[in-house]
């Protein structure tokens, strides 16, 4: 059975392996196997810093913005970690246009056999128990995978526009409505 838990050490063996085989949400980087080996001597420090709140991000525009709210789940199954969404409850100018309201990846091993659309569905459901009634997402043009499964969620594109992210990429840009 399928479900969306905060990060959780009953996985970590499965999370680590799942970051040595490439795992990454969206467009964070890929860890270092010196930071894997940090986690792995302390798991505690590094799973609650998941969730940690507040702060600040600078994106590529170079303009420094206040984090917004958010979480990250975990999506697995009965015994491994197979990849993690974060969800954004508010969005800041950036995010509305370059980030949107979710972020996913599904560990290499694992994908292309619908845990990206599942996780998607998933968090939608977070999201409408939220009463957020519409929701940004964004995807690589080159991504097909991932626009997919928005699209299968009920995603309808917006717009396409070149990535800030990935010099001579293209963005799209998703709005999915959640209302009843």
């Amino acid at each position: 059975m399928l479900r969306l838990i905060l990060p959780d050490t009953r996985y970590l063996a499965s999370y680590l392996a799942a970051m040595r085989e490439g795992f990454r949400i969206g467009i964070r980087d890929i860890p270092p196997e010196e930071e894997i080996q940090k986690i792995e001597q302390d798991p505690f420090d590094h799973l609650e810093g998941i969730n940690s709140q507040g702060g600040f991000f600078t994106p590529p525009d170079g303009i420094e913005r206040k984090r917004v709210p958010y979480n990250d789940y975990w999506l697995v199954n009965e015994t491994d970690f197979i990849g993690a969404i974060s969800l954004r409850y508010e969005l800041n100018d950036f995010l509305e246009v370059h980030g949107g309201h979710i972020g996913y990846g599904v560990r290499p091993s694992m994908m292309r056999q619908g845990y990206a659309k599942k996780m998607l569905a998933l968090g939608l459901l977070k999201m409408k128990a939220l009463c957020i009634e519409r929701v940004f997402v964004t995807a690589d043009d080159d991504n097909p995978a991932s626009w997919k499964a928005i699209e299968s969620n009920g995603g309808v594109l917006l717009d396409k526009a070149p990535s800030i992210f990935h010099e001579g990429h293209v963005r799209r840009r998703y709005a999915i409505n959640i209302k009843d």
